[in-house]
């Protein structure tokens, strides 16, 4: 998953699968939580270097293989890619992410 419509789609999918095939964990909340509060006070952009640094001084139990992290790890591929980034495609799947982080980060500290 790197392109911008494979992300849009894995984000959809997440925020719908959300308390049913999908459980997020403690760890999970945790990412979303410190994006959100990284990307409000970033103007409300979500940026690559912003999504990098989280995810690389993650000190909450992140799993490299699950599923926000691989998520959150294209997702910043796809902010580096100016052609991406700047595509319908590219700004539809930001939004995708920032609706499946708030929701996440919203959920009570032992998950769903």
């Amino acid at each position: 998953m790197n392109a911008a419509s494979d992300i849009r789609s894995q984000a959809t999918t997440l925020t719908r699968d959300l308390g049913g095939p999908w459980q997020p964990d403690d760890a999970d909340r945790n990412l979303a939580l410190a994006l959100v509060l990284a990307r409000d006070d970033n103007g409300g952009r979500l940026t690559a270097p912003v999504i990098t640094h989280i995810l690389l001084s993650a000190s909450w139990g992140l799993k490299p293989i699950g599923a926000m992290y691989q998520l959150l790890a294209c997702t910043a591929d796809v902010l580096d890619d100016p052609a991406q980034r700047d595509s319908d495609t590219g700004r539809e799947a930001l939004a995708e992410v920032n609706r499946l982080l708030d929701t996440v980060a919203a959920l009570p500290p032992d998950g769903i």
